[in-house]
């Protein structure tokens, strides 16, 4: 019988293994909870605007506002230093969605063009445009602030942003994927609308 010896063994080890009312994991086992609900979503909405703006004259004022309003939200902000997605990122500390945020912008710049005159689709563009910078700049930031993770962030970016955004427009137009609500986040974030640094 040979005997046990107090020297670690060769080859692989696993450690930190721990056990929690069931769940085996390694490391640490990080659980996130949000102190505000999910928002409600409401798909009646975007098919009355659907309806209210199907049919209007691109010609018209009502349609020129919205289309002014579009304008602004594709080009950069007045009076910020035009640093662009990836610096803004950067800035974040967050190059790790630089892939994916500009295949993401792209692909929503080129939607953005290709509906330029569909007087509905200007409508539903320039709504969600507008709730995603006021639920970034209101939800997202102040974690921003806190100094959250990203995990964490990206987590309530899902939960309270990309996901009931896309879940309320799909009866309207199913090709307002959470991909093209992600890509105008990210149009917004590279044209000074969204910051992911606050200093």
């Amino acid at each position: 019988m040979s005997k046990e010896s107090d020297e670690p063994s060769e080859g692989p080890r696993i450690s930190g293994v721990k056990i929690d009312k069931g769940d085996v994991f390694i490391g640490t086992k990080n659980q996130y909870s949000f102190n505000f609900e999910a928002p409600k979503i409401n798909p009646q909405a975007i098919l009355i605007l659907v309806e209210q703006y199907k049919n209007i004259d691109c010609k018209s004022e009502e349609f020129r506002s919205i289309k002014d309003e579009l304008e602004e939200y594709d080009k950069p902000r007045p009076a910020r230093d035009i640093i662009g997605l990836a610096n803004k990122l950067k800035a974040g500390g967050r190059e790790d969605l630089l892939d994916e945020a500009t295949a993401c912008k792209d692909k929503f710049a080129k939607r953005l063009s290709r509906y330029e005159f569909s007087t509905h689709h200007a409508a539903i563009h320039l709504n969600l445009l507008s709730r995603i910078e006021e639920k970034f700049n209101s939800l997202i930031v102040p974690m921003i602030k806190n100094e959250e993770s990203s995990t964490v962030i990206d987590l309530a970016i899902s939960q309270l942003i990309i996901l009931p955004l896309a879940d309320e427009v799909a009866p309207a137009d199913a090709t307002l994927t959470p991909k093209q609500i992600r890509g105008m986040m990210f149009l917004l974030t590279g044209n000074c609308y969204l910051n992911w640094h606050i200093k």
